[in-house]
């Protein structure tokens, strides 16, 4: 009898404790390839970038826009005002951050964007532009360095 039970041991242990294959170096490649495209697919680099102003570079990131757009939109979205941004047109880029409903980010880069643009068409010499433009700009959202430009943007700008 307890030779029937060691013979079922055995072949328990042997199912329970089999190992699911051998670790190959090629295993290796191909979890790490899924695992990466899996990150570039769901937008997690493009995330990334996008918080740390490198718009453009989240763009490019972005392996499938269309997964973005279908279940992020809000990322794809801010993305896509960055890059107007980047690109310096500060009026769409401000339009754009201010579509963008339920996020902090959107709303300081919103105040940015209306800050360089104030600041654009001052150097344009339209003070009347400047003002409007600068009156959408919320110096509290805006960063240190931004809320300095903002101060003296103002001072040269009231009458």
């Amino acid at each position: 009898m307890d030779d029937r039970h060691s013979v079922y041991r055995q072949i328990r242990a042997q199912r329970t404790y089999r190992t699911l294959g051998k670790m190959s170096w090629w295993r290796i490649v191909l979890g790490t390839a899924l695992l990466l495209s899996v990150f570039l697919i769901s937008g997690f680099f493009s995330q990334r970038l996008a918080a740390a102003g490198r718009f453009r570079a989240a763009e490019k990131l972005m392996l499938s826009p269309r997964w973005v757009e279908t279940y992020r939109p809000a990322l794809k979205a801010y993305i896509e005002a960055g890059v107007l941004y980047e690109d310096g047109d500060y009026a769409a880029a401000r339009e754009a951050f201010s579509a963008i409903e339920g996020e902090e980010a959107a709303a300081a880069m919103a105040s940015l964007s209306a800050l360089r643009l104030a600041a654009q068409l001052y150097e344009a010499g339209d003070a009347e532009a400047a003002r409007a433009a600068l009156g959408a700009a919320d110096a509290a959202l805006l960063p240190e360095d931004a809320a300095a430009e903002h101060a003296a943007l103002s001072a040269a700008l009231s009458p």
